[in-house]
């Protein structure tokens, strides 16, 4: 009986002998037999009844040639099923059709319209859970992971595994499907994952079809290039050579399955130092791309890039670069230019991270020709102007990006890119005439790396605002952001799998909504889409006209496939860059120095800070300098700089008698110069008030260790304030409730202070929390990190007198995202925030110190205000140590 209803839901409506019609149909399609399959469907066409079975006939007949790779006969069948007149449903299965052929060509933009408007006519029938939406949205998936949006990819992939699942057994082709679909995705972030998916298709697929099936073949080409990313290189080629005599039985002629297994196989003897065999595999994968597709796809792209980057190892710089200028061509319609002095416009490629690759190589290739054979200038250049060519199309590709973690993970490849920049810039200004202009584009390079989609999404807060934006969409808006915020975090803390099938089917329907609703912004407001996007980086002369003469910024950048550290020093009137090589022990100085200070070793503290402080501390910086800004990178942004020294240790020196940077200098950080910039336009509360928040004690369940230093820290900080007649507010214990946290009271304080535990999963970021209290019953106590970027602060100053508030998961690209990013996102101005855990005593006689600083030298900034309590703190013998007082950082200009 499940199979008869089924069939029916399958149909939309119809008859049982339709039914039957299309699962012999249907049959032929999983044995891959295209070409089998359409007299069938030809036959039943002729006797077809009604228009809706016609209908359903007419788009199996386009979805065989789509598969078949006749796709000039299967454009000119859609056009027909496109003009007859239908229901939303017949025609949402007609553009997903659409959709399948134009993924197949490679053209993802028409693609990705024609899968959303399917999706669309589907809901206007109410058939968005049905099997026939299912397909579409794995078409969607797949036209996601293919242009590197794998958490929107997941989502969609996961929404149709569960709608299949609602309806059929687990045993079930689609179910297998589905599964395979997902380990596509997962073989990218978790290759474990994506195996155990595989192996879960794998048995559907033995089980319905034995062992020499289609099915299995594609199984196994997947299989194999996981264990291709597992340098488990044996049974990968064991798996791909399986895959294609399958593959071979199948299609006799050309067929791009058959490319794509050839091009893997390549890549994998590539990996096995058979050079020789990979280029005969690419050579074959590039024929049979272009016998199938012609020359304009971007599957023929990759192999080129391949082809170009395996000739430039081997020292031809010439063919390489003629493989890349080829790659470019066949990605992007209408460039057809071999000269390398061209490079294609932006507007009409067909995948972006395709046409990616092929710059950097192209300006790698350049490099390494200048370096290895002509000694011309021009080369240089003309790489300098290709990497900026590539930096266009990476901001162009995250504007097209819904998902935050796409854009994190996007940052990740254009980090390759911007150290490329940031190197060949560097080494032309060596060379070059005009050398401030190569070196102020080697710091832009490094400045493109930091933090853009908190820069980006800063700057959609601060477009909304002054697009004239409806207060009521903003709420709606503020709505829809929580509701996501809070299904992350149910997610992110593993539910049964009932409960995570609920909850993935509410996030995804939550994250279209959101998107359909920033589409409607962005149509509706036009200044708001143009502001959202202006996120221009500041030029060197820029920054310096922000600076005064007392004010250094160091911006740290690495290159670590070159093992090379780049430091950008900016004053008021000076521009320099220090570049040396990163020594293998690095990594380990950096581990060195936190544990030492942690654990109080002051002799490995000695030998990882004279290390450190040798390598990220210019000998030059002008002594009129008294204020530094530190523009972290990577794992620097873990690392307390107050505690490098300025001169050599002595074996002699105490705790108390180390030259540390914080005898000179005040030291704060930030994300980025850009984010220095935005921030000079905030206009926090000009009058002194503070909030301060201490809730003592916390829920058991927790098992939090009581703060009772933190309730007179609060009365004390709220003391000094109120004797010099400024507003305080003092919320401890149950008044320290998360709903006063997130009032709109908070936005008229100029400070904010919660003293409290906090935590930061690493992990899964989304799971990083502040502790409150609950008295209310109306929240949990406690304050995620998605709650926090919900939050509207106006704050001049936000203090997070807590445990490890300053750490994060690290992200290239984006550096450390914790709490205070989500803080600086959500309109702080400065923040203060720790790396460890520290005794409340001497936490509340450092905040104490801090804020008397601040109150009785108003004209001094924050992190001379911060200086000098470390300062007190540290002649008191008993809080001298590092431990004590270097955790505590300040992030903000």
């Amino acid at each position: 009986m499940r199979k008869y209803l089924l069939l029916l839901v399958f149909l939309g409506t119809g008859s049982l002998a339709v039914a039957q019609k299309l699962k012999t149909i249907d049959s032929l399609f999983f044995d891959s037999r295209y070409d089998q399959a359409l007299p069938v469907i030809e036959a039943n066409l002729k006797v077809a009844r009604t228009a809706e079975e016609r209908s359903i006939l007419e788009n199996k007949k386009a979805e065989a040639l789509i598969r078949g790779g006749k796709f000039a006969e299967a454009e000119k069948q859609l056009k027909f099923l496109a003009a007859q007149p239908a229901s939303a449903y017949q025609q949402a299965i007609t553009q997903t059709n659409y959709g399948l052929l134009y993924l197949y060509q490679g053209r993802n933009d028409l693609s990705l319209e024609a899968l959303q408007n399917a999706l669309q006519d589907f809901e206007k029938d109410h058939k968005e859970n049905s099997l026939d939406a299912a397909l579409a949205l794995s078409h969607l998936g797949n036209l996601y992971r293919t242009t590197g949006k794998y958490t929107q990819a997941e989502e969609h992939l996961a929404r149709a595994l569960a709608i299949r699942q609602s309806y059929l057994r687990e045993d079930n082709e689609w179910i297998a499907a589905s599964y395979n679909d997902l380990g596509l995705i997962y073989s990218i972030t978790d290759p474990d994952k994506a195996l155990t998916y595989y192996e879960k298709a794998l048995t559907i697929y033995q089980k319905l079809h034995g062992k020499d099936h289609p099915k299995i073949a594609l199984t196994n080409t997947n299989t194999g290039f996981v264990y291709r990313q597992m340098e488990l290189y044996g049974d990968a080629v064991n798996n791909l050579e399986s895959a294609l005599k399958t593959w071979e039985k199948i299609y006799p002629q050309p067929h791009p399955t058959k490319a794509f297994v050839l091009f893997s196989l390549g890549e994998t003897y590539l990996k096995m130092g058979d050079r020789k065999a990979a280029q005969g595999y690419y050579d074959r994968a590039l024929a049979m791309y272009e016998s199938s597709y012609g020359k304009k796809h971007p599957e023929r792209a990759s192999v080129l890039n391949a082809m170009g980057s395996l000739k430039l190892t081997d020292g031809k710089f010439d063919e390489a670069l003629a493989d890349y200028q080829q790659a470019m061509q066949a990605n992007v319609r209408g460039f057809e230019n071999n000269d390398l002095n061209q490079n294609p416009p932006l507007k009409d490629f067909y995948n972006g991270n395709t046409l990616l690759y092929s710059l950097i190589d192209k300006a790698q290739a350049l490099e390494a020709r200048y370096y290895g054979k002509t000694l011309k200038l021009a080369e240089m250049e003309l790489a300098v102007k290709t990497l900026q060519r590539a930096d266009s199309l990476i901001d162009r590709l995250r504007q097209q990006i819904a998902n935050e973690n796409d854009k994190i993970a996007l940052g990740a490849v254009a980090n390759d890119i911007y150290a490329a920049g940031v190197r060949i810039a560097q080494e032309t200004s060596v060379i070059a005439l005009h050398k401030k202009k190569w070196q102020a584009l080697s710091f832009y390079f490094a400045e493109k790396s930091k933090s853009a989609v908190l820069l980006e999404a800063i700057s959609d807060v601060n477009a909304k605002s002054f697009a004239g934006i409806p207060e009521a969409l903003l709420e709606e808006e503020k709505s829809l952001k929580s509701a996501i915020a809070l299904t992350a975090q149910q997610l992110a803390q593993k539910p049964t799998e009932s409960e995570e099938r609920y909850l993935r089917e509410t996030a995804f329907n939550l994250n279209r909504s959101y998107e359909a609703f920033t589409k409607q912004l962005e149509t509706k407001f036009p200044e708001y889409y143009n502001l959202k996007f202006n996120t221009a980086s500041p030029s060197i002369t820029e920054l310096q006209s922000r600076m005064d003469a007392h004010t250094a910024i160091l911006s740290y950048f690495t290159d670590d496939k070159n093992h090379h550290l780049y430091i950008f020093l900016v004053t008021q009137k000076h521009f320099s860059i220090v570049d040396h090589a990163v020594p293998k022990e690095f990594d380990k100085y950096i581990t060195g120095l936190r544990n030492s200070l942690f654990f109080n070793e002051i002799e490995t503290y000695k030998t990882a800070a004279h290390a450190l402080s040798s390598l990220l501390i210019p000998p030059h910086i002008p002594s009129s300098i008294t204020d530094l800004v530190v523009l972290p990178t990577g794992r620097l942004g873990i690392i307390p700089f107050e505690t490098l020294v300025t001169t050599k240790i002595k074996t002699t020196d105490t705790y108390a008698t180390l030259p540390y940077l914080l005898k000179r200098y005040a030291v704060r950080y930030e994300f980025s110069a850009s984010l220095i910039l935005q921030k000079a336009a905030m206009k926090p509360p000009t009058e002194a008030s503070i909030f301060l928040c201490a809730p003592v004690t916390f829920n058991p369940q927790d098992h939090l260790a009581e703060l009772p230093g933190t309730e007179s820290e609060v009365n004390a900080i709220s003391k000094l304030f109120g004797a010099r007649n400024f507003r305080s507010a003092v919320c401890t214990r149950d008044q320290a409730d998360e709903k006063v946290a997130k009032s709109d009271a908070l936005k008229s304080y100029s400070y904010l202070h919660f003293a409290t535990h906090g935590i930061v999963d690493e992990n899964n970021p989304e799971l990083s929390r502040i502790f409150l209290r609950s008295a209310t019953g109306t929240e949990d106590g406690n304050l995620f990190t998605g709650e926090i970027y919900n939050l509207q602060l106006n704050a001049n100053l936000v203090t997070l007198s807590a445990c490890q508030t300053g750490l994060g998961k690290i992200s290239k690209g984006e550096g450390v995202i914790g709490l205070s990013r989500a803080l600086v996102y959500a309109g702080a101005k400065n923040i203060m925030v720790s790396f460890w855990s520290v005794a409340d005593e001497s936490t509340a006689e450092l905040m104490q110190d801090f804020y008397k600083t601040l109150l009785e030298h108003p004209g001094t900034n924050f992190s001379q205000n911060l200086q000098q309590a470390k300062l007190d703190l540290l002649k008191t013998g008993k809080f001298e140590s590092p431990y004590y007082w270097a955790p505590f950082i300040l992030i903000g200009y």
